[in-house]
């Protein structure tokens, strides 16, 4: 018996993903270009733009293996 009911769920825990890297790169691009010059900040925003549609790809895969988050129950 757990401390937070009788109903034991297993631990969800997000699948491994290199989209959070790939963002913190682009944003350090961009704080960078801001003291470099344009083009930093453009090469910065693509890579940030490419890591939030990684980002997005991973969430919607995880979406679409997902079950049922009731498991049958109804409200």
């Amino acid at each position: 018996m757990s401390a937070h009911g009788t109903d034991e769920h297993p631990i969800h825990l997000p699948q491994p993903s290199f989209s959070p890297p790939i963002l913190a790169f682009g944003v350090m691009l961009i704080a960078l270009g801001i003291l470099v010059g344009i083009p930093l900040i453009v090469v910065g925003l693509v890579i940030f733009v490419i890591g939030i549609g990684t980002w997005l790809v991973d969430d919607a895969r995880a979406y679409a293996h997902a079950g049922d988050p009731t498991d049958g129950a109804h409200h």
